[in-house]
């Protein structure tokens, strides 16, 4: 159950997050590379919350590939946001001038529920390896 609530809660900041990104092509903005392979991996992540249930292997393994496609997205907005915490902490001012709440939550709580996505998916997969000779049988 504690899966089924990670995967489907990191799922949902995270797909939010990236379509609200990629919204801003409606208004003449170019397409983000990064998005466009974000938004892919929260699908996967939701993907897995739904088969968690019956096949937790297979989820995780979803859950795994789906976390390393929204890193591509995550990784660089982590490094920029560190690099430059003034330009941040304005950013976040006008996101709160403006009640968009949206950037903020997607920004602080996105790389966390990822981290532990991530962590969750390897270590499961490490926990409940199948040996090749063991599916040969």
């Amino acid at each position: 159950m504690k899966a089924v609530a990670l995967y489907l809660s990191a799922a949902l900041v995270t797909g939010l997050h990236n379509f609200y990104w990629l919204m801003a092509v409606v208004n003449g903005a170019p397409i983000n590379v990064a998005n466009c392979v974000g938004l892919p991996g929260s699908a996967m992540l939701l993907a897995a919350a739904l088969l968690v249930q019956s096949r937790p292997r297979t989820a995780a393994k979803l859950a795994l590939v789906g976390s390393l496609l929204l890193w591509v997205f995550y990784a660089p907005l982590i490094i920029v946001s560190l690099s430059m915490p003034w330009s941040t902490r304005f950013q976040f001012r006008d996101f709160m001038s403006f009640r968009d709440y949206v950037p903020i939550v997607g920004t602080l709580l996105g790389p966390i529920l990822l981290v532990a996505c991530t962590v969750n998916s390897a270590l499961f997969l490490r926990r409940h390896r199948v040996s090749g000779a063991a599916m040969q049988q």
